[in-house]
């Protein structure tokens, strides 16, 4: 019997990786973005996503994400991607949370 339970966890579970029945993360309706890409890091180095932590962070605000477009810069900082997205409306780009 256990070798049966053994068989049907391991079916489910390929089941599960392979049929990608793993619900998608939904996205937020906005994202965190800043002027430049140091007070980025400066707000991510707080480690609070919420808007509650932006009025201690100058320069960064909160974006609809229908407003967010491509890339128009990109950056490696430690091995970790950043990038400046267009901003629909705006001449500057944002650089965006990833």
């Amino acid at each position: 019997m256990t070798r049966s339970l053994r068989g049907m966890a391991l079916a489910a579970l390929t089941g599960l990786v392979v049929g990608g029945s793993v619900p998608a993360r939904a996205e937020a309706p906005e994202v965190l973005a800043c002027e430049t890409l140091v007070q980025l890091r400066v707000l991510m180095a707080s480690g609070n996503r919420s808007a509650a932590s932006l009025p201690g962070h100058p320069g960064c605000r909160l974006i609809p994400r229908a407003r967010i477009g491509a890339a128009e810069h990109r950056a490696m900082v430690g091995g970790a991607p950043f990038e400046c997205l267009a901003v629909a409306g705006e001449g500057a780009c944002a650089w965006v949370w990833p």
